[in-house]
């Protein structure tokens, strides 16, 4: 059973997210590394930020960009599932275990329970999962192309000379900043096609930004996938993610209804039915 605490000025939902971290393959050795803050608005009414650690990994195949926070919070809830470790509890007897406090995270860190693969499986694939409640559903699409417009203006950042251009891309405009002094045409989330490296990028509306806040070179980490397959796994259309999404915020009872999943939520007891909660809007990256 599933309870809900209050995070918003109305009801919010905890997202139950975890993915088996013994299920993690090895499928390239990464050549950069980049880390990235992410700022991102979950509530349009409020406007409270929230942060995600994020990264991107080259290798010399596929390109795997992912949370760190997600990964940390994977790591400790699977360390935490071994025999070996007791269950810890509180003084009413309840589950005293707390992954984020466990991972170290803070109250407005948040998690992304979504990874982008470049050219995996194929060259020009990209892979993406996203996570809702214990299920991870897949989808793939071409790797997306973006029209860049370019700016005179230039700024630096991590001690490498950045330049402008902006794009228009699913909805939302972004101006972004790339250094044509690191020779890769990636960056964050699903941007790419710039001569050089996104370091910094944000949507003219003031609810997602990107910043790079370290680079590693010529290290030989290993880039990972999940074995996709068995139970909990879906293969679904982009647009029906999107469809997933709208909903947590739109009728989220109903949602977690629709998974499978028993909800008891404080002040609503008995009346968990699909319809009776409508979150704040909750912006998407893509809109269209």
């Amino acid at each position: 059973m599933f309870i809900c605490s209050q995070v918003f000025a109305q009801v919010g939902f905890v997202d139950l997210n975890h993915r088996d971290y013994s299920q993690k393959t090895e499928i390239d050795k990464c050549k950069y590394r980049i880390t990235y803050t992410y700022k991102f608005i979950r509530d349009t009414i409020k406007k409270q930020p929230f942060f995600d650690q994020q990264v991107l990994e080259i290798g010399y195949q596929y390109s795997h960009y992912y949370s760190i926070f997600a990964d940390k919070l994977d790591s400790v809830d699977y360390e935490f599932s071994q025999p070996r470790k007791k269950t810890r509890q509180n003084k009413d007897g309840s589950d005293g275990y707390n992954s984020y406090k466990e991972a170290g995270l803070n109250r407005n860190d948040y998690a992304s329970y979504e990874d982008y693969w470049f050219d995996y499986p194929e060259k020009g694939k990209l892979t993406v999962s996203s996570v809702f409640c214990a299920t991870t559903y897949i989808y793939e699409e071409p790797v997306s192309t973006f029209e860049w417009i370019f700016y005179p203006d230039t700024t630096t950042i991590l001690g490498y000379k950045c330049m402008k251009a902006t794009t228009t891309f699913r909805g939302r405009t972004y101006d972004v900043w790339f250094t044509p002094f690191l020779p890769i045409r990636q960056g964050m989330w699903k941007f790419n096609g710039l001569p050089g490296l996104i370091l910094n990028a944000s949507d003219t509306k003031g609810y997602f930004e990107w910043t790079a806040t370290g680079i590693e070179k010529n290290i030989n980490k290993s880039i990972y996938n999940y074995t996709h397959n068995g139970n909990g796994f879906q293969y679904v259309q982009r647009k029906d993610v999107q469809k997933l999404n709208e909903k947590k915020w739109k009728d989220p009872v109903g949602l977690y209804i629709s998974l499978g999943i028993n909800l008891t939520i404080k002040g609503y007891e008995g009346r968990t039915k699909p319809g009776i909660i409508q979150l704040p809007y909750i912006p998407q990256l893509e809109l269209e």
